[in-house]
């Protein structure tokens, strides 16, 4: 029942330790919240979730001497004590929702497995998916007879609707991307903590009269994003769109974000002439909640050679983390590379 030996499980298996109300395990954002608690009588490992669960396993692992330093077994250290022993009384809970370091190229065979344990060995996961990837383009793409039946949703481009940008002015195209993306998405992925709604990549965007008179192009991804996240938060409680402050649109919009909105402020690849710092003071300002999205290596830009991305830099990673949280970020991912050679370290301090 828990009151003596190694308990590990959540709140709830264990009746008679009366902690079901330290966690609200319903609630997106606490959902990997844990207690480790020593005691003459044993020790507690109570999570509000499985996932909690499994952090708070990690944690106490680490807490003993567990490292693993990169995927692998060769990486792996398991301390050999003939005594354990233990002090400690703390609830912990992410400072970040989303800890993610991704490879841009993708998973392989050989490494999907030793990646996915690294990452939660080292508690290095979504614990909250935020969904940000580009998805203009999929929308166009899943809906090609409402697109060939209403070209006027396709953005005005020299003189002709084409592309895969959207003419966020015409309210039928936001209805149609409200009602059978955003609102389908939960619909259909029941558990699904977001739902992207970032532009596709690159140009394209809207020259119509109508467009233009929205303001800039970061005013345009805004409103389409609100008035999915109020349908969304009206029919789905606790489920959020997400953005990225990026490109074109990586300027602050002048319009208010809704609530349930989440912006990822890129760290590169930004336009407008803003600082990092800037961007994030300027979304905030008009209500956004922020995460950030670093680069750690990005393959076409370095070519994997070493000691040519952030992913070596270790001081910038020790210094930007914390900085990012003090701002106010709380999601964090960088894209990086199957590289572990030349920035595995970089990745284990992150």
């Amino acid at each position: 029942d828990g009151t003596s030996g190694l308990a590990v499980g959540v709140a709830s298996d264990f009746p008679a330790l009366q902690l079901q109300t330290l966690f609200a395990p319903a609630e997106p954002l606490r959902r990997e919240e844990y207690l480790l608690r020593s005691r003459p009588e044993g020790v507690l490992l109570i999570g509000a979730t499985e996932q909690a669960v499994q952090n708070a396993v990690w944690d106490f692992l680490r807490r003993l001497g567990y490292r693993q330093f990169f995927p692998g077994e060769t990486w792996e250290v398991i301390p050999q004590n003939a005594s354990l022993s233990i002090e400690v009384d703390t609830l912990e809970k992410p400072d970040f929702h989303t800890r993610l370091i991704w490879y841009g190229h993708g998973l392989w065979d050989y490494n999907k497995q030793p990646y996915a344990d690294w990452c939660a060995r080292n508690r290095a996961i979504r614990g909250f998916n935020l969904a940000t990837s580009h998805s203009y383009q999929t929308i166009i793409r899943r809906n090609p007879e409402v697109f060939k039946a209403h070209p006027e949703y396709l953005a005005l481009v020299d003189g002709k609707r084409q592309g895969t940008k959207f003419c966020i002015s015409n309210p039928g195209l936001r209805k149609f991307v409200v009602e059978n993306y955003a609102l389908a998405h939960f619909r259909d992925n029941p558990d699904s903590d977001s739902v992207s709604l970032e532009p596709s990549d690159g140009g394209g965007w809207c020259e119509c009269d109508q467009c233009q008179a929205l303001g800039s192009i970061s005013d345009r991804v805004v409103l389409l994003a609100n008035e999915a996240a109020e349908a969304v938060s009206q029919a789905y409680p606790g489920k959020y769109v997400g953005l990225l402050a990026y490109n074109l649109h990586s300027p602050p919009p002048t319009i208010r974000v809704h609530p349930n909105v989440l912006v990822k402020v890129q760290t590169a690849f930004l336009r407008g002439g803003y600082t990092f710092d800037e961007l994030v003071e300027g979304w905030k300002k008009q209500g956004a909640t922020i995460g950030v999205g670093d680069y750690y290596s990005v393959f076409l830009s370095d070519m994997s050679r070493p000691a040519s991305q952030k992913g070596s830099d270790l001081y910038h990673i020790r210094s930007s983390i914390p900085k990012f949280y003090e701002q106010g970020a709380r999601f964090f991912m960088a894209e990086s590379s199957d590289l572990w050679g030349a920035i595995g370290l970089g990745h284990y301090i992150a």
